[in-house]
């Protein structure tokens, strides 16, 4: 009891401290490089499902066979290359509701991504998201999109998107992606 209640305290804590960053007045600009990435796909709802990382920029090209509707998530996990190692830690973690994501107009930190993930593709801008061709063509990770907070460093993005609860009997996966960034100021 003790030790959920910690958890919960401290995800409080970490968020607190997420929040202020995203308030801070100044920001220094940084020089974000995708360097590598990877995806996965269920073929249930995916003809094809193609990520690639050229000159840092990212391209995807996609052909959904079933909608995506309301009750899609994406868990999100930000992650920083541990020194003088191969491995990763996570540093910020969240499942988000993609569609209340893209249909909500209070602007947020997943909205400002979103909003200038559209400049570069014909990715949906209502939910649920039609069976069809997607694509995104030479995207970057803005500096603009690099909260205050970050520093300089080796990242990891993570994004698994499914149905139902993450990591359950009930889950469905959907898709996931990867991409490896070095941050530098």
């Amino acid at each position: 009891m003790w030790s959920l209640m910690f958890l919960n305290a401290k995800r409080l804590v970490w968020c607190f401290i997420f929040l202020l960053a995203l308030r801070a007045n100044k920001v220094k600009a940084k020089h974000i490089t995708l360097t590598v990435g990877e995806s996965r796909f269920n073929r249930d709802y995916f003809d094809n499902f193609t990520f690639v990382l050229d000159n840092g920029k990212v391209y995807l090209d996609m052909f959904l066979k079933k909608p995506l509707i309301k009750g899609w998530y994406a868990r999100l996990d930000f992650q920083l290359r541990v020194p003088n190692s191969k491995s990763f830690q996570s540093i910020f973690s969240t499942s988000v509701n993609v569609c209340n994501i893209v249909n909500v107009y209070k602007n947020n930190l997943f909205k400002k991504w979103y909003m200038n993930l559209l400049k570069y593709g014909n990715f949906l801008r209502q939910c649920p998201l039609s069976p069809g061709h997607y694509y995104l063509r030479g995207w970057q990770f803005g500096n603009s999109l690099v909260p205050p907070f970050i520093s300089g460093g080796s990242y990891r993005l993570e994004t698994y998107n499914f149905y139902g609860r993450y990591k359950s009997s009930d889950e469905v996966f959907i898709m996931s992606c990867s991409a490896d960034a070095t941050i530098t100021a």
